[in-house]
């Protein structure tokens, strides 16, 4: 995998079971030899949320609790590498 930025979706509930699906935003580093590869979270967007469920949006900044919940999985299986189109 070659450093840059690569985007997937994460998935997080309230307290009522309502499903939020989250854009996430990711930077793989890639280190040297003796050191682990690093993935950096950049930023969370909610892409879908069920009728009715608090918007929540305004609340993902880094350091919330479902940035740290998704920060400590880490990038899903479904990563794509992030391609800007000018």
């Amino acid at each position: 995998m070659k450093e840059g930025h690569y985007s997937c979706t994460h998935f997080s509930w309230d307290s009522e079971d309502r499903q939020y699906d989250i854009h996430a935003v990711w930077h793989f580093e890639k280190n040297y030899p003796d050191m682990p590869d690093y993935w950096h979270l950049i930023s969370l967007e909610v892409i879908t949320q069920e009728p009715g469920a608090e918007d929540i949006d305004p609340l993902l900044k880094e350091g919330c609790s479902i940035w740290q919940s998704i920060q400590k999985e880490g990038p899903s299986a479904d990563i794509q590498e992030v391609d800007y189109v000018s």
